[in-house]
């Protein structure tokens, strides 16, 4: 059995793809450090909702994104602090390079319903 609970969009004209993959516990890693990157909005199930970014690591992985929706979920603060991240989504997430058309990488962006300051 997958480790991965995985969501697929299905419909007439599109093809099966992927659209999200819920993580169990630590498959990010055990610490997790983050800084604010930003705040936007961005559409979920077709509403525009205020959001919070960071940039993170951990020891598993090195760079990737937390995306919290509705500003009251995370906190704004400076400099880096270790969080823990809950209902944790990974939304797979295809950049196009500069190099060709064909040349694309996969950007780590990871959806949590609520992010917690440690310490």
């Amino acid at each position: 059995m997958s480790p991965f609970l995985i969501k697929k969009k299905e419909g007439k004209k599109m093809s099966n793809r992927v659209i999200s993959i819920v993580l169990k516990d630590n498959q990010l890693g055990s610490k997790i450090k983050a800084t604010v990157k930003e705040e936007r909005e961005i559409y979920v199930e077709g509403k525009r909702v205020p959001c919070r970014i960071f940039t993170a690591s951990s020891a598993l992985h090195p760079d990737f994104e937390i995306i919290v929706p509705n500003l009251r979920n995370s906190l704004r603060f400076e400099g880096r602090k270790e969080v823990e991240l809950r209902e944790v989504t990974l939304v797979p997430s295809a950049k196009r390079n500069n190099i060709g058309t064909a040349s694309r990488s996969l950007e780590l962006q990871i959806f949590a319903k609520q992010l917690l300051i440690l310490n």
